[in-house]
């Protein structure tokens, strides 16, 4: 089994060019942070230097956007960088795909501990779906990944899995979803629910997450990165202010 691991480090700047996408991405809810969730994030802003852990499997490489810029850690820096001005955005991507629980563990501890890391926002599920892993040893990972973030002294916002409708009439997507859910809301950590999200733009037709054609599909992805960064850069300002 092939077991790697990537780190990107993104960062923003006043006057960097950055690829402006179109907003407005419709939710069927209102995505909120309470703002004792993110007390770490704040001081950090009011420090003017913010660094942001984006953890996750080969997702968040964002490889179907086709362009490093397009990615959601890439848009989310961009994004928060408009929204803060005078604010350092650094944002490191950490791709652990395919990884043993406990080595992922060591190595996202590492990251925090070599770093100034204020928020996390960790997305599991994704391959431990694809993989069938059981359901109980899912929950476990992502609750002791959790707390060692949280030890750190870090901000964390969880991220629940990726739905796409060609892979779900083959996978059993549903429990890992609502085993992320709960696990934050077990510990009181703000979940945002990219299952329901792009669930709800498949069916309402505010995009089409099962087109064929390649340069559709990479718009596609770019627009899905673009309001994850939205919707989440909203929440995250909303919480500090």
């Amino acid at each position: 089994m092939m077991r790697w691991t990537v780190v990107v480090i993104l960062a923003v700047a006043a006057g960097l060019a950055r690829p402006v996408l179109a907003g407005g991405c419709p939710t069927p809810d209102d995505f909120g942070i309470p703002r004792a969730a993110l007390l770490a994030t704040k001081a950090a802003i009011r420090a003017h230097d913010l660094t942001v852990l984006a953890l996750g499997g080969s997702a968040t490489l964002g490889t179907p956007a086709q362009g490093a810029e397009f990615t959601y850690p890439s848009r989310l820096a961009a994004r928060l960088g408009d929204a803060l001005p005078g604010v350092k955005i650094t944002v490191v991507v950490h791709a652990v795909p395919r990884q043993p629980p406990a080595t992922q563990r060591l190595k996202v501890e590492a990251r925090l501990t070599e770093g100034k890391t204020a928020l996390v926002i960790l997305g599991p599920g994704g391959s431990a779906a694809g993989l069938g892993e059981d359901l109980d040893t899912f929950n476990g990972n992502v609750v002791a990944t959790a707390g060692v973030i949280r030890s750190a002294g870090a901000d964390l916002i969880m991220m629940t899995l990726r739905y796409a409708p060609s892979v779900a009439r083959v996978v059993n997507l549903y429990p890992y979803r609502m085993a992320v859910a709960r696990a934050g809301e077990t510990a009181g950590l703000p979940v945002l629910d990219r299952y329901e999200l792009m669930r709800f733009w498949s069916e309402t037709g505010f995009l089409n997450l099962d087109v064929t054609d390649t340069a559709e599909r990479v718009q596609v992805a770019r627009k899905v990165y673009d309001c994850m960064a939205e919707i989440l850069t909203r929440a995250i300002v909303d919480a500090v202010k």
